[in-house]
Parts: structure tokens; sequence; C-alpha cells
């Protein structure tokens, strides 16, 4: 049994979409699974011991236009699946396999959860999903790679850490440096742990600023590949972030997480999972979410008054929350 599957684009999408792994593999046992991902997101589950082969959709470039997109049909046809499932609902799916199960338009568009919406592609054809949730599956030698990263930088074997990334790529959606560096400095205190810092590779001024304003040690965790990010997440106690991928990823490797958003619909892609609290501004504007769907950053404020109404006293007790309620699993697992 060989099968594809159509993900979103965005790295946070591609984390979603993991939920499908478990109930697809348990259905068909031994099947051969395949990802379709763009050249941004597929490094995310490129590497993950369930994912027999992720292939490339590369629409600015080989698949770009009508010639691109032909020859990436004819590569997929050839590769001769027996079901396409398709998240994404697109038109040319129905081309390359032999069954094509698809997100169903009125599902797609809804305000559920995206892993809701994923979900419901499986359970449309009466497949069990309980208990179906986003994971990312790491190898042993990143693991070990990332505590290597850790050593070389003078961290103590097995030492815990807090988690932040200040970042997020769209600038309306981000929380604040400020507000970032003095929740650091008061979850560190409070928790004794020291800082990892990440950031994307345009992101390192913004790892700088919240570092120069802590007075604790902060290893920075700038421009990494997403799956060593992902192993380095694993050593942190807490990880607070704004919409952005690596918040996926961080939830997804089983870390207390907590999201933070304005702009952005947390109905429809937060962050999921038993151990993420995500926190909505509480100021309210029209045009919010503005994203998706609508005109997003059509105001022009930069960060959205929305996200920018999220207290610091608000996220550190979301924090403690988060990691208090992971210790009572841990306790009631253990």
């Amino acid at each position: 049994m060989r099968i594809l599957v159509l993900s979103f684009s965005h790295i946070g999408d591609a984390v979603l979409s993991t939920c499908i792994i478990p109930p697809l593999k348990d259905e068909f046992p031994g099947c051969h699974l395949s990802y379709l991902l763009n050249p941004e997101s597929a490094p995310v589950l490129k590497g993950d011991p369930r994912i027999d082969e992720v292939l490339i959709y590369d629409k600015r470039h080989l698949h770009r236009g009508l010639r691109g997109k032909v020859r990436l049909i004819k590569d997929l046809k050839d590769r001769r699946f027996d079901l396409v499932v398709d998240l994404r609902d697109a038109p040319w799916s129905s081309l390359i396999g032999r069954e094509r199960w698809r997100i169903r338009r009125e599902i797609r568009r809804s305000r559920r959860h995206a892993v809701q919406r994923y979900l419901d592609v499986l359970r449309t054809h009466g497949i069990d999903v309980r208990g179906a949730k986003p994971e990312i599956e790491l190898r042993s030698e990143e693991i070990e790679s990332a505590d290597r990263f850790l050593a070389e930088r003078g961290a103590d074997e097995g030492e815990r850490f807090i988690g932040i990334h200040p970042g997020g790529g769209w600038p309306y959606k981000l929380w604040g440096t400020d507000r970032f560096s003095e929740l650091a400095e008061r979850l560190s205190e409070r928790l004794g742990l020291n800082l990892l810092l990440f950031a994307g590779p345009e992101e390192e001024n913004l790892a700088e600023s919240v570092e120069r304003r802590v007075k604790g040690k902060a290893i920075k965790c700038v421009g990494l590949p997403l799956r060593t990010a992902a192993a380095l997440m694993r050593r942190c106690s807490i990880y607070v972030g704004n919409d952005t991928g690596t918040t996926h990823l961080a939830a997804a490797v089983g870390v207390p997480t907590v999201a933070l958003f304005g702009p952005t619909d947390h109905l429809r892609s937060s962050p999921y999972g038993e151990r993420v609290i995500t926190i909505v501004g509480r100021f309210r504007m029209d045009c919010a979410p503005c994203h998706p769907g609508r005109h997003p950053g059509g105001c022009g404020i930069k960060p959205c008054p929305v996200i920018r109404s999220i207290g610091v006293d608000d996220v550190l007790k979301a924090c403690l929350e988060a990691i208090a309620r992971w210790d009572e699993v841990r306790k009631y697992e253990g």
C-alpha cells in the first residue's frame, strides 16, 4: 500500500498534519507513507522514522506555472500511489492516485481546529482517530546532537531550560522583545533555570534584544535546522512563543507550551495538545482575527494591539500552570 499525504505549506500546518500518521499506520500496517511539502516545511518531517519519503512541491521554481504543475503530476503519477490523502483540497490531486480522500470545502473553510479538520478526512472513511494528535518523532542521533550543542556551550548534562522564541516572521503578531525579556527574567528567577533563545536566520536581532535584558545565562539557538531546534526544545521545562512554526514544534515534541495569539485565528491553528495553553489578548478589534481570510495587516499597526494587550503576568501565570499540569501528568503516569 503506497500512500501520499498532501499537506499545506506552512511549518505549523505540516506539524499539525502529523496527527493523521498513527491512524493511517494502524489502518494500513506496513504501508509506504510519503508526504508532499514545500521546500520550507519539508525539513520538519524529513527524517521522521514513521515517514518513508518526503517529496518536494516547489511551486516557485521547478513546479511553477502550468508546465511545472504538469511535471509534478507526471512525477507523482509515475510513483503509482494507491491512496492520496489530500488535506489541501487540490483539484489536481485526483489525477495522481488510484483513490483520493480529500478534505471537504465546507470543512476546510470552517473555524474548527486544523487537527479536527484533518482527522475528519479519515473519519469520513471509517478510520478510528481516537487519541490522534500532532507529534514529531526524533531520531536518537538528533537528540544526541542537540545534547552536544548544549554541552559545547557550557550546559550541564541533563540541565533543563526555559525556551523563548520572540520572533514569528510577521511583525503584526509579535508580542514584543520587551515583554519576552521581562517574562524570561521573572521565570528564570522563579524556576532557577537558564534560557534557550530560539530565532530564525533573520531574527538574531530579536534574540539579542532579549539576551541583553536578562541577567541569567542565555544560549542562543539561531538559524538552526528545524529538527535540531525540536531536539533542543525537549530540554525545556516550558516553552513560550508567538504564533509561529517553532511553537507548534515545541508542542509536538511534548514540551509544556504557552502560545500567544493576536491577529491570527487561534480556533483554527493554535498548537495542539494537553500540554498547551493558548493566550489571546483581551483587547477587541473588529478586524481581528485578520488571518486567515481577511486582510492581514490591513490596519498597518505593528504589532497588533490584540497581542500587545496580553500582560506579562498573564503569561507568567500560564507558564506556571502549564508546568504544574505536566508535573501532575508525570506523577499520574509514573
